[in-house]
């Protein structure tokens, strides 16, 4: 970033100390360690244009009451002999950098600013976990930016955090005292692993086949995953009507849609998905700052009537399922491993879903408007995206809102799909969604509707 300088934003006198990791960030970590270098994927980008220019003065007093009250931003995760641990410091600096810019072109810098910003793995045993970035325009800030490892904050908490950030800048110093961060949350879990989380997942490892997708036979081109997006408008009320139909939510429908299209590929009945879910469930646990996203293991079964039912049974399934998403990762492990061993296979649990549509304050989904007049027939847009040459989920759809339409993401495991097998199921999760608007659709249509093949 071209004429940028830092600025120094000390912080004193903190609540400080050192604890493992929250079950989420464990999680985390272990993903950002597998990928090494390639982990600036996990890397979380946010910016923000401001209504009115502020006093750079103020933007800084607004950083360090920012530092102050946030544990996760004074925290460095170190490798111990018993595995990752944090530690949350009392005193220290920030360096925030500062890009000057024309207001003119403040938008297309800050991009460009975040973009550049989030290269590279942030080395959380020597830096904090957020890098900040003020946009200035002669001693006023127009705009801000900075991205978060992870590691350390899931989209949730990164989302709370520029919302407190632009709270503080508006001249609002006085945020409200962290009573509960990752130093207490971490302490909270010490007490381990629900009884009956551990049977839940015991029993869904014990239902479902050892090896939902084929073995891996040879080396396979490079990049060795596709990925496609489909952004549609029609879907956005198609979900609805579906959902208030079944009297569920839509998240429930696209999650059965997907296990529709993910059960005709393996040509079984039901399939286990892991559900990325936030883990906000109560007001304490939404105001967090720290990674809670964990993986609900689902097992999701079609209906034998008709989509709607297979609608019904994913909203069980999913609630179930999130209910008993808060786990320690390593517990999860040895579980595995112990089942595994006792009935010498494998498991392959790598096909994900993740609903990352904005949220409510109470964890609900912000659904985009609903197109005026009658919806057009004509399918979304399908594009293909540059593939991924490593990846730990070989099925992974994820869903975000963009103005008035979803994007679907898709990525598939070329060992499995095809890059036309994999475009093909996007748009029949879109056409069985379309029809199942319409009406319920026999459960005989379903695997037609969704263009897959067995695999």
């Amino acid at each position: 970033m071209g004429d940028t300088t830092t600025i120094a934003v000390p912080f004193h006198s903190c609540v400080g100390g050192e604890v493992d990791l929250t079950w989420g960030q464990a999680n985390m970590w272990r993903a950002v360690e597998r990928f090494g270098g390639a982990a600036e994927r996990f890397n979380l980008p946010r910016w923000r244009l401001l209504s009115r220019p502020v006093p750079l003065a103020r933007a800084v007093k607004a950083i360090r009451v920012l530092v102050e009250r946030r544990q996760v931003l004074r925290t460095r995760f170190v490798t111990g002999a018993d595995g990752p641990r944090q530690q949350v410091a009392t005193d220290g600096t920030h360096r925030v950098t500062v890009v000057p810019v024309p207001r003119s072109q403040a938008r297309r810098i800050a991009v460009r600013t975040t973009a550049e910003l989030a290269t590279g793995r942030i080395d959380l045993a020597r830096d904090w976990p957020v890098r900040f970035c003020l946009l200035v325009e002669r001693h006023a800030v127009v705009g801000v930016a900075f991205v978060a490892s992870h590691v350390a904050l899931d989209g949730w908490a990164t989302d709370r955090l520029l919302a407190d950030l632009l709270h503080c800048l508006d001249g609002r110093h006085r945020l409200r005292p962290e009573r509960y961060g990752p130093i207490e949350h971490a302490r909270h879990e010490a007490v381990g692993i629900r009884s009956s989380t551990r049977a839940y997942l015991e029993k869904c490892l014990r239902s479902v086949r050892p090896s939902v997708f084929a073995t891996l036979v040879g080396e396979a081109d490079l990049p060795r995953f596709h990925a496609h997006t489909l952004r549609s408008t029609t879907i956005v009320s198609a979900a609805r009507t579906i959902a208030d139909r079944c009297g569920t939510s839509t998240a429930a429908v696209f999650l059965a849609a997907t296990a529709a299209a993910l059960a005709a590929s393996c040509a079984d009945r039901q399939v286990p998905i892991k559900i990325i879910t936030s883990n906000r469930f109560t007001p304490r646990y939404r105001s967090l700052a720290a990674a809670m996203a964990q993986d609900a293991l689902a097992v999701v079964p079609l209906g034998d009537t008709d989509f709607d039912e297979t609608v019904r049974l994913a909203y069980r399934s999913a609630t179930i399922a999130c209910c008993h998403s808060r786990y320690p990762p390593d517990e999860f492990d040895r579980l595995r491993a112990r089942i595994e061993a006792a009935a010498d296979t494998t498991f392959d649990l790598s096909a994900y879903f993740n609903d990352a549509r904005t949220m409510q304050p109470d964890g609900r989904a912000v659904e985009p408007p609903l197109p005026r007049g009658r919806s057009a027939e004509t399918g979304g847009v399908l594009t293909r995206l540059d593939g991924l040459d490593d990846n730990d989920m070989r099925f992974y759809l994820r869903i975000t809102s963009a103005g008035t339409a979803y994007d679907l993401l898709l990525v598939t495991d070329s060992h499995l799909f095809s890059a036309t097998g994999s475009a093909r199921l996007l748009r029949g999760i879109e056409r069985l969604l379309l029809a199942a608007a319409t009406g319920p659709v026999p459960d005989a249509r379903m695997a037609a509707l969704t263009g897959a093949t067995p695999l």
